[in-house]
């Protein structure tokens, strides 16, 4: 082992363990690499970027919404809470931002520790429930037009009350997908520390069944349904509108 000269390891934080070994690859996960949690200037200066847009531009809105008076209130709480939705992702990526300062130039010396600190558990909940409560309320969203423009006369409007409750329970179940990791290490191990910036994409096969699968049934069974949901949705309305105007059109025309 002494005259090793070349040498590659499943994950690229196992060559701080063979300091002496002149070529050990890999040199970085594609996230991160031996000096900086984000890999590249253009993570970094990226991350910054849409930090500052995604929490700033939401606040915006949130503060634009709650100054201008609407007739369709319970629309405006429902864009209120899918900007607070996407505001945690802002305070997400500031967060990787600031821990990749902190980090930068010897973050493979704190890898490991951070990937199972609880600063890192904390901030993948954090983008694991806003992408989530952000899928559930553009999903609610659309139904809700669906019904209005498709069965116009049909579909009896949400009041106050039932938005606020539906709202209640999507980030209830936001909630309740994003801490059902933390219930049991022996399924899910470290969930939300597999990666520098902790995100729990479980796609490799040596990962364990249940984290994997959860993972699975999350990015690509509930957000794909809600996906399809979505364009569904949004192509019966346009095929509606199209129909509806050109009915109009022909009796304007056939009228005398």
């Amino acid at each position: 082992m002494a005259n090793l000269s070349h040498i590659y390891f499943k994950k690229f934080q196992y060559c701080s363990y063979a300091p002496h070994v002149r070529s050990c690859k890999p040199n970085s996960d594609g996230i991160s690499s031996f000096e900086n949690m984000l890999a590249n200037i253009l993570l970094r200066v990226f991350v910054w970027v849409m930090a500052c847009v995604t929490c700033f531009g939401n606040l915006f809105v949130i503060c634009m919404r709650s100054f201008i008076v609407t007739e369709n209130c319970q629309h405006a709480m429902s864009i209120k809470s899918l900007c607070c939705a996407d505001c945690l992702m802002g305070f997400y990526l500031f967060c990787l931002g600031a821990y990749d300062i902190k980090f930068q130039g010897e973050y493979n010396k704190h890898a490991q520790a951070w990937m199972e600190s609880w600063e890192c558990k904390v901030v993948g909940s954090l983008a694991m429930l806003s992408s989530e409560v952000s899928v559930l309320m553009l999903t609610y969203m659309t139904l809700e037009k669906y019904f209005c423009i498709v069965f116009p006369f049909s579909h009896h409007r949400a009041g106050r009350g039932q938005t606020l409750g539906a709202l209640l329970a999507i980030w209830g179940l936001g909630f309740f997908i994003t801490v059902i990791p933390f219930f049991s290490y022996e399924t899910f191990g470290n969930f939300y520390g597999r990666n520098g910036v902790c995100f729990p994409l479980q796609s490799d096969s040596s990962e364990r069944s249940g984290a994997r699968g959860y993972s699975i049934a999350i990015f690509l069974g509930l957000n794909l349904l809600a996906f399809v949901t979505i364009v569904f949705s949004y192509s019966s309305m346009f095929y509606s509108i199209h129909k509806t105007g050109a009915k109009t059109a022909e009796r304007s025309v056939l009228s005398p």
